[in-house]
């Protein structure tokens, strides 16, 4: 399989450092998708889904560029005939497996063209070939890569194999985040600006205030032990805390965190 070039990974760290930083998750997704279009694999349509095999719904959560958007807003349902009939789709629901793939990698593209998924796909973004890349199995959320006239290439292949780790690791993030913004007061964002707390030290913040160790907390962001451990250093001083459990309590005196039983300002 050919391997990435030394340039791709400056544009996978470069896309890392940006994304840590994004406070707003509508902001990272609208980011990687630019970047997944415009750089990594010069591709013609980028969505996230999230999808219930169960019932064998879903939404569209992110679609770019602005004109697929227009065509189908995030928001939308995933058209049902995808979901039951495209390649990826069956063999994700399946299997719930977390390997990308391309769609051509499921099906002949002869077999593929005949379906009905491949018109809806057609119709509704122009595009003819798709690579998948989950982001979680259960309940599913992954990413699709979309070409309008050529099939992914091996390179673009294990591109996405080695950026997946990142995008699993910036979803559970904005996961996060967006669980620390349904749960702090409407003051919060004043004093997490002003005692200069990252985004990524509110995400292990909240984590803290579920009660997981640094090992959960590691293990849920895939990152290393030592990398949260700094965090809650840094999370201490900021706060005037000395362990866990008091920097958690300051953080919901301050506001920054809802304590339990109160309700929402």
């Amino acid at each position: 399989m050919s391997q990435p070039s030394t340039r791709d990974y400056d544009r996978m760290i470069g896309l890392a450092a940006a994304l840590i930083q994004a406070r707003e998750p509508g902001d990272a997704w609208q980011l990687i998708g630019q970047e997944l279009l415009d750089s990594l694999f010069r591709a013609d349509v980028f969505t996230r889904v999230k999808v219930d095999y169960s019932r064998f719904d879903g939404e569209m959560l992110d679609i770019e560029p602005g004109l697929a958007a227009h065509q189908v807003p995030p928001g939308s349902p995933v058209h049902r005939t995808i979901i039951t009939e495209h390649p990826l789709s069956v063999h994700y629901g399946v299997t719930e497996s977390l390997t990308p793939m391309r769609g051509s990698d499921l099906m002949p593209n002869r077999s593929w063209r005949r379906t009905e998924a491949y018109a809806k796909m057609r119709e509704l973004f122009g595009t003819t070939h798709a690579l998948g890349v989950p982001l979680q199995a259960k309940p599913f959320r992954g990413l699709s890569i979309q070409l309008a006239n050529r099939d992914f290439a091996e390179r673009d292949l294990s591109v996405a194999r080695r950026l997946q780790p990142l995008l699993i690791a910036v979803d559970r993030h904005l996961r996060y985040l967006d669980r620390w913004r349904e749960s702090g007061s409407r003051s919060a964002d004043a004093v997490v600006t002003d005692l200069k707390i990252t985004p990524r030290e509110l995400v292990v913040l909240t984590a803290m205030a579920d009660g997981h160790s640094a090992y959960g907390i590691a293990r849920r962001l895939n990152i290393s032990i030592r990398t949260v451990e700094k965090h809650q250093e840094k999370l201490y001083r900021k706060l005037g805390a000395a362990d866990r459990l008091s920097a958690v309590l300051r953080a919901q005196r301050l506001g920054i965190l809802r304590a339990p039983g109160v309700r929402r300002e």
